[in-house]
């Protein structure tokens, strides 16, 4: 596609005179088309401060619930103390939201429209835009707010570089607002970029040979505002134009961007078409979901099998999703079953245009399923279900007990099934219905309920029953209706995991072989003087599974015996004189102590299994001293204690006596005899 562009003296030497006054008269009308347009856009954007509560200004209308908002922005990342422009678009149910809607803009730093961090603004053709500077670099956040439905951007303002780079003078367009447009034109467009310098013009490519210039209303660097041009455009149809913006229009740096399938035109009064309708058939009863593909549906619509209407559930453009009525309603008499194909029709309400597929949807008789059984099988799946009834149409998907099952055969009659296996939960048995739906039309019948039974398991023996903690070192546990996964053997509170196992397929008896803990808690009885030894306990014995959490305890299965079970007497001292072997007073036994030889020792053991307190003292302290006065005596250990003679005293027989904490010997004597 090629064009060139028409300058105002090209258009006015084109036919003379009749040209120049033809051109001064269109000029006039855009002129004061631009004037009016202008008036309502200042009307619409004129900033106020928010109203008390938030909600409405003055002069606008209350803002709708459940919007699409969307928030676009000229630049993302700008420099410091530059200006960026944020456009929020609202639409509801695919249109623009009325004029005047109210948008509350706030940020988290910057100064939005010179007005500090809020401000309240008012659509203009689906759209409200705020400008936002800011003074330091960093990310500020701007967050718009329509009623109940609020959207955030992040500009991220950049440090200012030490030396500015060449400024970008190659135009962009981030976006067109509104996007869709009636064929008769003259509907203000903004276009949002970046680079517009003026002068500008507005070309709208719609396939033809030469481009179709619309009329600019106002321009700035990041904004255009432009009159879309009239088109031919036949019922139903809609065509994606691309826009071209010139820029710096007669000049040699003058520059061209273009945003391909921009702005589309959608002739308002629509004719539906209808292509095709999927699933095109289904049951008596009605209630199926169908898509109608076509184009020019336009909401709200009708749509009708026969005579009867159907329920829209969503309408676009392109597409209808509606549920069947029933067929007897299908009857002009709206009485009477109907098999067979009827007509399905979409009709435009507010155009009343409409549009028809002849035979479009066939209905067929209603499914039923009349017996199924056994109504029971095991957990693990492979149960043989049979399914019989009415409408089975292959293929087919059915569900026992409410789980994908394994399709063997199916008849217009009977339906073959394996169930599968479930997840179980608690030993909890699983129950839920049976049912069966044809693939091809949606057909579905659902039956009675199958349940997937958990044998519960049990038990059943314990060998040895008699263990001792050192020298057995397993126990064998035996299970009815073990079952597979992860199993966990519990001995009184000590949990063990097997370190073999088996399950029979047949009998479903599990064998598990466990290690035997060593680290009971025995309780224990007195023994001998102030002794005590350990005594055998009684243990539970617990089968858990722990993918199906089914288990069973069989209440002191196992009896297990302590390591030791002899008695064991409390640690106590003992204190015993080695030296001199006899403690009767000299010459017999004790110590003789002369001038000749002053000093003498005592030797005291401690031939117990704990520490021994010992205190010495001499007496009469004025002719003997012993060393040292106290003394801790370790287990098997002995301590020498040296008694000293003062002969310048005279002659004396005294006592070296032992203060113990051994309770049978808490007082030892030692007679000493000193001679000058």
């Amino acid at each position: 596609m090629t064009w060139s562009p028409l300058s105002e003296r090209d258009a006015l030497s084109l036919d003379g005179g009749r040209s120049m006054k033809m051109f001064r008269e269109r000029k006039s009308w855009i002129v004061l088309m631009a004037v009016l347009l202008l008036f309502a856009a200042c009307k619409g954007e004129t900033p106020t401060a928010p109203p008390p509560g938030g909600g409405t200004p003055p002069g606008g209308s209350t803002p709708p619930s459940g919007v699409a908002l969307t928030l676009t922005t000229t630049n993302s990342n700008p420099l410091v103390d530059s200006t960026v422009t944020i456009t929020a678009a609202a639409t509801l149910n695919g249109a623009n939201v009325a004029n005047g809607t109210a948008v509350e803009f706030e940020s988290t730093g910057g100064s939005l429209s010179g007005s500090g961090t809020a401000i309240l603004r008012t659509t203009t053709n689906g759209a409200a835009t705020v400008s936002l500077t800011a003074s330091a670099p960093g990310v500020i956040r701007v967050t718009a707010t329509v009623n109940n439905v609020s959207r955030t951007i992040d500009i991220t303002f950049q440090a200012r570089p030490v030396v500015e780079p060449p400024a970008n003078t190659t135009p962009s367009i981030s976006s067109v607002t509104p996007a869709i447009g009636r064929p008769a034109g003259g509907e203000v467009i903004r276009i949002t970029g970046t680079n517009f310098k003026s002068p500008v013009r507005v070309l709208f490519d719609t396939g033809g040979p030469l481009p179709v210039e619309g009329s600019v209303v106002s321009a700035s660097e990041t904004v255009i505002e432009v009159i879309t041009p009239p088109i031919n455009l036949g019922v139903g149809q809609q065509l994606a134009v691309d826009i071209i913006v010139l820029t710096q229009v007669g000049s040699t740096t003058e520059q061209r961007v273009e945003l391909a399938e921009g702005f589309t035109y959608r002739n308002l009064q629509l004719t539906p078409l209808v292509f095709t309708v999927t699933p095109n058939s289904g049951p008596v009863t009605g209630g199926t979901r169908v898509t109608i593909i076509g184009e020019g549906f336009q909401e709200p619509v009708q749509v009708l099998f026969n005579t009867a209407e159907a329920r829209v559930l969503n309408v676009t453009f392109g597409q209808i999703l509606v549920e069947t009525p029933a067929a007897r309603d299908t009857n002009p008499d709206g009485s009477g079953t109907v098999t067979g194909p009827v007509n399905v029709t979409v009709r435009n309400i507010n155009s009343n245009t409409s549009g028809a597929m002849t035979g479009g949807f066939l209905y067929k008789a209603a499914m039923q399923i009349t017996a199924a059984g056994p109504s029971a099988g095991l957990y693990t799946g492979g149960t043989r279900v049979s399914i019989d009834g009415i409408g089975f149409l292959a293929p087919v998907t059915v569900l026992v007990g409410g789980f994908p099952a394994q399709i063997i055969s199916v008849t217009g009659t009977k339906v073959i099934a394996i169930s599968p296996p479930v997840l179980i939960e608690n030993c909890e048995e699983v129950t839920g219905p049976i049912s069966v739906t044809n693939i091809a039309n949606g057909d579905t019948a659902v039956g009675p309920e199958f349940t997937f039974v958990v044998p519960p398991p049990l038990v059943s023996n314990v060998s040895p029953a008699v263990a001792t903690v050192g020298v057995t070192t397993s126990v064998t546990v035996t299970v009815a209706n073990a079952q597979v996964g992860v199993n966990r053997i519990t001995l009184g509170e000590k949990t063990v995991f097997p370190s073999s196992a088996s399950i029979d397929p047949v009998t479903g008896i599990g064998t598990f072989v466990v290690p035997l803990p060593t680290n009971f808690e025995f309780p224990t009885e007195e023994c001998g003087t102030g002794g005590a030894r350990e005594v055998p306990i009684e243990v539970d014995v617990t089968y858990l599974n722990a993918n199906t959490g089914c288990e069973d305890t069989a209440a002191g299965a196992l009896t297990v015996n302590p390591p030791d079970g002899s008695c064991v007497l409390p640690a106590a001292p003992e204190a015993t004189i080695t030296s001199p072997a006899n403690l009767n007073c000299p010459p017999a036994g004790g110590l003789d102590l002369t001038t000749v030889s002053p000093n003498g020792t005592i030797t005291l053991q401690n031939d117990g299994t704990a520490a021994l307190t010992a205190t010495a003292a001499a007496t009469p302290a004025s002719h003997f001293t012993v060393s040292p006065p106290n003394a801790v005596i370790p287990p098997g250990s002995f301590q020498v204690f040296t008694v000293t003679y003062n002969f310048a005293a005279g002659a004396q027989v005294g006592n070296v006596a032992f203060t113990t904490n051994d309770i049978d010997e808490s007082t030892i004597n030692v007679c000493v005899r000193g001679t000058p």
